[in-house]
């Protein structure tokens, strides 16, 4: 017989989940092995380790051949380089939960997970700036899927501030290790950082679309049939102002108490907020029974939801910094 849903006595024990939770996945300083957490008992999954891995070992080798010229010293940079570096790691591991989960978007009724109906329906008419924006937002995501099928990913889907720190980072080691002129280090450096466009990236397109559209606007912006993964991501991103690094995180929670917290912080209704996490709970391979009831959604007024994730907020070190789409 399968164990029957757990039922929430009292809402402190529902925000009080998700707050260990929270606490626990930011203390974090980078990916170790095969675990986020060592005494964390949710071990990562191996596929998402795996294309983790190969997106590592991508950016390792774009960055060796813009720095150097050569990508020869690619492996020996993504182990000593980019493995080192916590904000790319954990970006790159929600990168690869976001992959997952798009790729899983059938069992939610979205068998192209590039065309969201939210999306493609800003397409079809008027030559306007939303439609643009829908537009540029499905060519960046069919190109990051389909990227990501050969285990390979993009310089700019990190964000400035991350790419920057990892790029010093990799010319520190090159010149320390390799003796490479530091010169001619810094100056490839400089050059491959001036070139990055942010907003050509991804990230900012889907935000930028979220923007045009003013989503979220009400409860019902909230299906993820009609937005996919990675636009519902987006719209927490706008309206949680936690990073996208922290949002798919909580989707690797067996009760997804963190996002349901999120979820309602942001001041969506309860049983809105019970089918979309029903929702995310199929595309993350989740047991439904570990879900907390719309009852216990309910319970949690916008007011403690709102002050847990300020709290979360300001542990994030990859906090958005403001609006810049």
């Amino acid at each position: 017989m399968a164990p029957s849903r757990p039922t929430f006595r009292d809402v402190g024990a529902l925000l009080r989940q998700a707050d260990a939770h929270a606490r626990q996945a930011m203390a974090v300083g980078a990916l170790v092995r095969q675990h986020l957490l060592p005494d964390q008992a949710q071990p990562l999954r191996e596929d998402d380790l795996s294309l983790t891995g190969g997106f590592v070992e991508s950016l390792a080798s774009r960055l060796t051949e813009a720095l150097t010229g050569d990508a020869g010293l690619a492996s020996q940079l993504a182990r000593n380089a980019v493995l080192a570096h916590a904000p790319t790691t954990r970006l790159l591991l929600a990168r690869a939960i976001e992959v997952r989960l798009n790729r899983q978007s059938g069992l939610i009724g979205l068998p192209t997970p590039e065309l969201p109906p939210r999306i493609e329906s800003q397409v079809a008419d008027a030559q306007d700036e939303l439609s643009e924006a829908a537009m540029a937002v499905i060519i960046a995501q069919s190109r990051f899927l389909s990227r990501a099928q050969s285990f390979a990913i993009d310089i700019d889907e990190l964000p400035p501030e991350t790419l920057h720190g990892l790029v010093r980072l990799c010319v520190a080691w090159l010149q320390d290790q390799v003796g490479a002129d530091p010169l001619l280090l810094n100056t490839a450096a400089d050059a491959l950082l001036q070139a990055f466009d942010e907003r050509r990236t991804r990230p900012h397109r889907l935000m930028r679309f979220c923007h045009l559209f003013e989503l979220p606007r009400t409860s019902a912006d909230w299906a993820l049939a009609d937005t996919g993964p990675s636009l519902t991501m987006a719209m927490l991103e706008r309206a949680a102002g936690l990073s996208a690094d922290t949002l798919f995180d909580m989707v690797r929670d067996p009760g997804l108490a963190r996002l349901a917290v999120v979820l309602r912080a942001c001041g969506v209704d309860g049983d809105v907020t019970a089918r979309l996490l029903e929702g995310v709970a199929a595309l993350a391979s989740l047991r439904p029974d570990d879900l907390p009831l719309a009852a216990d959604l309910r319970s949690i007024t916008v007011e403690n939801a709102t002050r847990l994730v300020a709290g979360w907020r300001n542990m994030d070190p990859l906090v958005p910094q403001g609006a810049g789409w």
